[in-house]
């Protein structure tokens, strides 16, 4: 056996099949043609958005600082809505608002079925991140009016997601919020009520004023006593008439009193005006509290029944009007050339092969 393996001898063997390669290409065309016309047509709507900034939904700050804006979230603000798009949640909700299961023709009465829907559906699901790192969120369908209401509903379920999450975490903190209040406000009555017994225990209804009086009186007092207790001096000793004498005597005994009774009203003052002090500043410490807390309760429950946006819409979804698949040129042409390439190669195998006695081969000789 001789073989030409020169490249004229390939050509001369391809021209000696030429009509068995044309026939067998042209058979593979024909097919390829038919296939392609019988695989559905598919059409892909699209939507192409950003992740607004969560700090949008924050609440004014208390005090009268300037809040700061962020129109654009960040690339775990986008990392968010992609889990939140390819989550289990909004997929079955599409699949079951737009009976796909009976668009599929799938039955899903076992596990199995289920499992086949949801893979199916998996397929025609796509999102992406764009090279200017926005999501791109499409689906694929025969039906380019049904493909275009799925995304629009899956963009509006994942913004609808995306803002019960932060809804969430600020119902959270409310609740943090509400109960801190109500801790303060009870702490704070209980306050009151050890204070306004301490303040009638010790006579006491503003430390402050009380302990300016209180010097005044005792000052007063004091030197009221001095003066007295000196005319008395001064009158015992110019032999003053003894009615007269008794008379400021009296006096002096009665100012004496006085006295003893403003020491003794001094040191129930001193024993009770530091605690009734400390109390009265932890009461207004914790009452400012309370009103700060308050006030960011309020601005935070404004915030909370506010509407805001998760994102920014850059492109809308819209019926496709051209299809995305399948390519029939594409398949025609590929499958043709593969169809010629492998008669080619086919008829140079049989060529190379035709002499060679088989049996020997299977036999070992």
């Amino acid at each position: 056996m001789k073989n030409d393996y020169s490249l004229v001898g390939v050509l001369k063997t391809l021209a000696r099949w030429k009509k068995q390669i044309f026939i067998t290409t042209i058979i593979v065309a024909v097919i390829s043609i038919i296939g392609s016309l019988l695989m559905p047509t598919y059409y892909k709507s699209t939507t192409i958005l950003y992740a607004a900034s969560p700090t949008l939904a924050n609440p004014d700050p208390v005090g009268g600082t300037d809040k700061s804006y962020y129109i654009y979230g960040t690339g775990e603000d986008l990392d968010r809505l992609f889990s939140i798009a390819n989550s289990s949640e909004i997929k079955w909700h599409i699949i079951n608002k737009y009976n796909l299961a009976e668009h599929y023709k799938i039955k899903t009465n076992t596990a199995k079925g289920k499992a086949k829907l949801a893979k199916k559906f998996n397929k025609l699901y796509i999102t992406n991140k764009t090279k200017y790192d926005a999501m791109e969120l499409s689906i694929e369908d025969t039906n380019p009016e049904l493909a275009r209401d799925m995304v629009r509903e899956a963009r509006e379920m994942v913004e609808k997601r995306a803002q019960d999450l932060i809804k969430e975490s600020q119902a959270n903190l409310i609740s943090v919020l509400e109960s801190s209040i109500d801790i303060q406000e009870k702490s704070l009555s209980s306050l009151s009520d050890t204070l306004t017994k301490l303040k009638q225990q010790y006579d006491i209804y503003d430390s402050y004023a009380q302990a300016g009086v209180l010097a005044e009186i005792v000052s007063e007092t004091d030197a009221n006593l001095a003066g007295e207790e000196a005319m008395l001096s001064a009158m015992k000793q110019y032999g003053m008439p003894r009615d007269t004498i008794q008379k400021v005597q009296a006096k002096v005994e009665g100012t004496k009193s006085r006295q003893e009774s403003l020491q003794k009203r001094v040191a129930d003052f001193n024993e009770g005006v530091l605690s009734i002090r400390s109390l009265e500043v932890e009461q207004s410490r914790i009452l400012s509290e309370v009103t700060f807390e308050k006030e960011r309760l309020k601005k935070l429950m404004a915030s909370y029944n506010q509407q805001f946006s998760a994102m920014h819409i850059v492109e809308k979804e819209d019926i496709p009007n051209d299809k995305s698949r399948p390519r029939r040129s594409l398949i025609v042409i590929g499958f043709t050339l593969l169809g010629f390439v492998l008669s080619c190669l086919g008829v140079l195998l049989i060529e190379n092969t035709k002499e060679i006695n088989w049996k020997e081969v299977y036999a070992g000789k």
